[in-house]
Parts: structure tokens; sequence; C-alpha cells
């Protein structure tokens, strides 16, 4: 999924839903028509649907914009139009204060693969199907012999979720991986 966005903090907010297993869809710039004739609008950062069909429409904006109060109050009366529309099932302002390091690390990760690589993802999937406990990226690498062919098939591993990371955790050559199967 390729995005375009404004600013930074509207990037990492995008890729951090556009990775997210119960996303379904991520709509940028999503313009919405309000009022009691339709004559106000508002476009949001993003509108994301979710596998069960609920859709939230997200702005974005730094948290020194928002000091004055005068946008809050502005996006309330946004939200009451949006439900009375119902245009979305929530609204959510987001800020960079939302942004997790560590998932936008990992989401920054699954970004960079897109490409596909059938061969080297054939042999990480029957490296890993026998896999027991947890190994580290590094050793996996290793043993597939593929260099970084085999280490960007197993994150594209992780990134189906074939191979599970633990929670909270940067994805790096030592992050410890298990088959998902094989985890209570």
């Amino acid at each position: 999924m390729r995005t375009v966005s404004e600013a930074w903090i509207e990037q990492c907010h995008l890729q951090l839903q556009s990775v997210r297993a119960d996303v379904v869809d991520v709509r940028e710039q999503v313009r919405f028509v309000y009022g009691r004739r339709d004559e106000l609008r508002h476009f949001f950062d993003m509108v994301v649907t979710k596998g069960d069909g609920r859709r939230i429409a997200c702005t974005i904006k730094p948290t020194i914009d928002l000091q004055s109060g005068r946008f809050v109050e502005h996006m309330r009366t946004v939200a009451w139009w949006v439900q009375e529309k119902k245009f979305a099932h929530s609204v959510r302002l987001l800020t960079e204060q939302d942004i997790d390091a560590k998932a936008l690390h990992n989401a920054n990760i699954n970004v960079a693969l897109r490409d596909r690589d059938p061969d080297a993802e054939d042999a990480a999937r029957a490296l890993v199907g026998n896999l027991q406990g947890r190994v580290s990226i590094k050793a996996l690498t290793d043993n597939l012999g593929l260099g970084a062919r085999g280490y960007r098939a197993l994150l594209k591993l992780i990134s189906f979720g074939d191979l599970l990371v633990p929670q909270n955790e940067r994805i790096t050559p030592v992050t410890l991986v298990s088959r998902k199967e094989s985890v209570s």
C-alpha cells in the first residue's frame, strides 16, 4: 500500500494503521461535508476501515496546534456531525504522542517489504515449518544461507503473521521469533 502525506506525523500514523492485522483499508484525505445544508467541509487525514466493518475517521495534528483549544472544539462539532450523518463509527484526533516508537519501527520494516521474492519466502517457510520454541532471526537467516534475501523473507513471514515476535519489541536480527502454531 502506497501512501502520500503532508507531514511526518501523518506518515507515521498512516504506516502504523496500514500494517495492522485488523485494518482492511486506509483512505487518505477524505472529504466530509456537513452542516444543515452541507455547507461545511472537513478533510480527515485518514479513514480506517476495520475487518469488522467499523470506520474510524482520523484527524492528525501536532499537540502544539491544539494548545488554544479552538481546533479541539471544532473537532467536537465535526464529530457530532459524523455521528449524525453516520459517516463513521468514531472520530479520533491523533498526535505525535500517540506514536509508539517500537510499533513505528516495525511498521517501517513492513513497508519496506513490498517486493516479493517467492523463492526465498518458500525456503524460509520450509525452514520454519518445524521450528520449535524461539530462535533469533539472525540464526534463522544464517541457516537459510540466502543472506539479505533470507533476512527479508523471514521479515515477510513476520508481517504475514507466520512467525511471531514478542509484543512491544523492536524487530532486530537478535529478536527471538516462534512459529505461530507453537505459541500457546
